[in-house]
């Protein structure tokens, strides 16, 4: 049997150290986002193939880093998802709750080379304020 490996893992290592860095540079949410107690995170992905990756879910308290970009589930893929923006909004406008989708913006690696990857993420973000 022949074993496949994941080619691109270069780019997905970069990322993680990316995140890394930036995650240990970033504010924790009792200094960014004083006004939550916790943020829940949502996610459930889909992309018409036959493995789609679990829902996940993450709860943030105040001493979390207020990191919000989270890496492309697909261990072949480079790509990430940022809510950064959305997280922003939601503490702006005072909402308890928000929705929404974002497609994934990272190449796969695949027998004909580096494709686009198809996987949409749906996340729901749930505030809970002080």
């Amino acid at each position: 049997m022949k074993l496949a490996f994941a080619k691109g893992v270069n780019g997905r290592g970069q990322m993680r150290e990316r995140h890394r860095r930036d995650r240990a540079a970033t504010a924790v949410m009792s200094v960014r986002f004083p006004q939550f107690t916790s943020l829940r995170l949502d996610f459930d992905f889909s992309d018409g193939g036959p493995f789609t990756p679990a829902p996940q879910v993450t709860v943030m308290h105040p001493p979390a880093r207020a990191f919000f970009s989270f890496p492309c589930p697909y261990v072949d893929c480079d790509g990430e998802f940022d809510l950064s923006a959305v997280v922003a909004t939601l503490a702006q406008e005072q909402d308890r709750q928000c929705t929404g989708e974002l497609r994934c913006c990272g190449q796969r690696a695949g027998n004909k080379g580096r494709t686009p990857c198809q996987l949409t993420l749906a996340y729901t973000i749930e505030a809970q304020r002080g």
